[in-house]
């Protein structure tokens, strides 16, 4: 349905209908919900004015959670399947999936609030992250590393991602006339448009280090990339079975042409 026959009359009866109606017979009511849930959600998040960026980047959390708890849930559902005859899939399985999709969500979001350098917004789920440190006296100048997959993290995710928000930070600020409608009251400086929204500017790629209390934060980060591997692990292996299935299939039907071929000019055991 949603890839070729999206309004058909085949698609009608989905459980989607209210979007079926939205979008296929009247756009009208489509815009107008727009509207009327954007409202909503700035009136829930009154802060996505002040800081649309923080606010985007942690709201993208929500289907990318949804996202990797339906890959992880999905391949359990399908193992228990095969290998137990158990079947959880239906309505337990969105709640179990929806009840997660929302945990994981909730502790990603305390993690782009403690980059963006609010604290105390870590859960530490699993407690604080206490292994042992060591020094880089060159590329770190004596920060201390927690993990090999931390450090990674901070090399390659938040120190490019604190050069990305300071340069949308800095062009923000210099849209002109826009910019005062844009930009934070607070934060905005007209004569050289040094910043633009309020914790935009404050990014800190070693906010789960000890220096910063980030022991919880670490630990969330461990917990939240290790779902993502997880997935990524289920996802790679259900396409490597289901390829498997696919040629053990097309060998089957081979085969049994080939079979058939052979016997084109024997009589059935009914015939004489």
């Amino acid at each position: 349905c949603l890839r070729s026959y999206y309004c058909s009359r085949q698609c009608q009866n989905v459980s989607w209908h209210i979007v079926h109606k939205h979008v296929c017979y009247k756009p009208t009511r489509f815009w107008w919900s727009v509207v009327v849930y954007g409202v909503g959600t700035i009136m829930a998040f009154p802060g996505i004015l002040r800081d649309p960026l923080i606010y985007d980047l942690g709201l993208s959390f929500i289907p990318a959670s949804f996202l990797i708890m339906g890959i992880i849930g999905g391949g359990i559902a399908t193992a228990l399947k095969k290998g137990f005859g158990v079947d959880i899939r239906g309505r337990l399985l969105e709640v179990i999936v929806v009840v997660c999709t929302i945990w994981l969500a909730m502790i990603s979001w305390g993690l782009v609030w403690s980059f963006f350098g609010v604290s105390d917004q870590c859960w530490g789920v699993f407690g604080q992250w206490s292994e042992d440190i060591s020094v880089d006296n060159n590329e770190m100048r004596g920060l201390k590393i927690i993990s090999p997959l931390l450090h990674g993290m901070r090399k390659f995710l938040f120190n490019p991602a604190r050069v990305w928000f300071s340069m949308c930070n800095r062009a923000a600020a210099k849209t002109g006339p826009m910019a005062r409608w844009i930009c934070s009251a607070e934060n905005f400086v007209a004569e050289d448009g040094t910043g633009c929204f309020q914790t935009a500017g404050n990014a800190n790629p070693d906010f789960f280090l000890p220096e910063h209390n980030g022991e919880k934060c670490a630990a969330d980060l461990v917990t939240v990339a290790s779902f993502w591997g997880a997935a990524s692990t289920v996802l790679v292996a259900g396409s490597i079975l289901k390829r498997r299935e696919r040629d053990r299939r097309a060998a089957g039907r081979a085969g049994g042409r080939a079979r058939a071929g052979r016997n084109v000019g024997e009589p059935r055991p009914h015939q004489d």
